[in-house]
């Protein structure tokens, strides 16, 4: 069974799971999470970070479609074509950002679920919460549906969107010829964008519709703004860093390096993922450690687990350009630096 192209979507308001459908060229996700963005960060397990275009709005369904810039070839993830029966196995696929993907087994526990106008299916494959924007398989490991929300009167059960509306959106959309388009929320009918349409209202009912090319590019404000502007000078797309409030995610080399902003504390943090240690470190590789915290100034190495961490600490009120970029910017060179030194010497591993 091949793996499914399953990707991380993420923007400065929020983050969320999509789908590559090769067959369509478009990734598949939820319209909340795209939401007031024009462009926004994919990335999954061999895709390197991009930014890809929203492309389709629509809120009816909660169904969003983003055109990727260059995707590597895959098979098409193919459809299921049986109809739905309670106590069908399924399986989900989903992943929170930052964890690995899960795969998670059940049943459908109900078809034809109504709810706003709009029919679901009904599952147990979930541990905890919904896996929103994941896919719902078939035992055949064909796309039965996309996860959408916890069935309210249900605990512990989740409502997906069936393969077939989503295929019937995505056909839908086709006839546009690439063109961006949105569904309207009251009258459900989707309109393609042209030279002529009205601005912000849809042409069909009159009421209010955001198409793609009306979402402005997010220009963050504040701390924010401080924070990119820093990534920005130190060499590095902020967005591309995006990765949900107040997060910010850069690799460097072989380091990865996340940014935080605590808006409560007003402390910015920078935390260097570097090399994880051995199953048994040898004590020369934390006696380096402790050596190098001595010598280092503003920069401070810590473990957890097996993580090896090299972190910058700073609060919003001492955050400029001015002040700030000379210890981002040694944050960015030393993390790399010290992973191959960690790796060499003292025989820590990639992470």
């Amino acid at each position: 069974m091949s793996p499914i192209p399953l990707l991380q979507v993420a923007t400065p308001f929020s983050t969320g799971t999509g789908v590559y459908l090769a067959q369509y060229a478009l990734v598949v996700t939820n319209e909340h999470v795209v939401r007031s963005n024009s462009t926004v960060v994919i990335e999954g397990a061999d895709l390197t970070e991009q930014l890809a275009e929203v492309v389709y709005l629509d809120a009816a369904y909660d169904l969003a479609f983003l055109r990727p810039r260059s995707f590597p070839e895959v098979p098409p993830l193919p459809f299921s074509q049986e109809a739905a029966g309670v106590g069908d196995p399924v399986r989900t696929v989903g992943q929170y950002l930052g964890e690995p993907v899960r795969h998670v087994e059940g049943r459908l526990t109900a078809v034809g679920v109504e709810l706003n106008g709009t029919a679901y299916l009904r599952h147990t494959a979930r541990e905890g919460e919904t896996l929103i924007g994941g896919v719902l398989l078939d035992a055949q490991g064909q796309l039965r549906g996309i996860n959408m929300m916890n069935a309210r009167e249900h605990p512990g059960e989740t409502l997906a969107l069936p393969a077939a509306t989503v295929s019937e959106v995505l056909d839908t959309f086709g006839r546009g010829e690439g063109r961006p388009a949105a569904r309207c929320f009251y009258c459900r009918e989707v309109t393609f964008e042209l030279a002529a349409n009205p601005k912000g209202f849809c042409p069909s009912c009159g009421k209010p519709l955001v198409l793609p090319s009306l979402v402005e590019e997010v220009l963050p404000t504040g701390v924010e703004a401080t924070i990119e502007a820093i990534i920005r000078a130190a060499g590095h797309d902020p967005r591309l860093a995006r990765r949900g409030p107040n997060l910010w995610r850069i690799r460097q080399g072989s380091a990865t390096i996340q940014v935080t902003y605590h808006e409560d504390s007003g402390l910015v943090t920078g935390d260097a993922y570097l090399c994880q240690l051995p199953e048994m470190p040898p004590a020369e590789v934390f006696a380096y450690l402790l050596r190098e915290n001595d010598r280092l100034q503003q920069l401070t190495f810590s473990t957890y687990g097996r993580d090896i961490i090299l972190s910058l600490l700073i609060y919003d009120r001492y955050l400029s350009l001015e002040t700030a970029l000379p210890r981002f910017e040694a944050l960015f060179a030393q993390a790399d630096a010290y992973d191959d030194v960690l790796v060499n010497t003292y025989g820590a591993g990639w992470r």
